[in-house]
């Protein structure tokens, strides 16, 4: 995956001078507690909000990807403008990406009532593969689920 490709195709600025952009630190002073999240890379809007990007690999597991979508929710209750996630997935496999993504989205979202911030899948040569739903013929922005409960047990 190239960073850099991926800042042109979406119009983008590089996010730090060097490097890829993708690693970023929180501190919680009471505790003395440090985080260190990597991603494969981030850019900045022209408001200067963060768009994250992943790439994965054709073996990707489920906990693996919950793990990253765990990330973003921390971040942006950590204050940190998360205007998207790009998902760089081999074109065979987005579909298999968006069906674990997708649920575990509208999941949280059925259950906490928020907005997760927008997710699209791009190829390794950064072409547009679909945005969130696109394994169920859906489109993310028609809002979260109607779910009335939600059983965690």
């Amino acid at each position: 995956m190239s960073v850099a490709r991926l800042l042109r195709k979406l119009k983008l600025r590089p996010r730090t001078r060097s490097g890829n952009g993708g690693s970023f630190a929180y501190y919680d002073s009471q505790s003395g507690s440090h985080l260190l999240f990597r991603w494969d890379g981030s850019g900045l809007t022209k408001s200067d909000e963060i768009v994250l990007f992943e790439e994965e690999g054709p073996g990707f597991q489920p906990l693996h990807i919950q793990g990253h979508l765990t990330r973003v929710l921390f971040m942006i209750q950590s204050g940190d403008v998360i205007a998207k996630l790009v998902w760089v997935v081999p074109e065979a496999r987005c579909s298999d990406l968006d069906k674990i993504v997708f649920s575990w989205v509208r999941m949280w979202e059925a259950a906490f009532g928020g907005r997760f911030p927008p997710i699209e899948y791009r190829s390794e040569n950064g072409s547009y593969l679909g945005s969130l739903g696109t394994s169920r013929n859906a489109r993310h922005h028609l809002g979260p689920t109607s779910a009335k409960s939600v059983d965690f047990e």
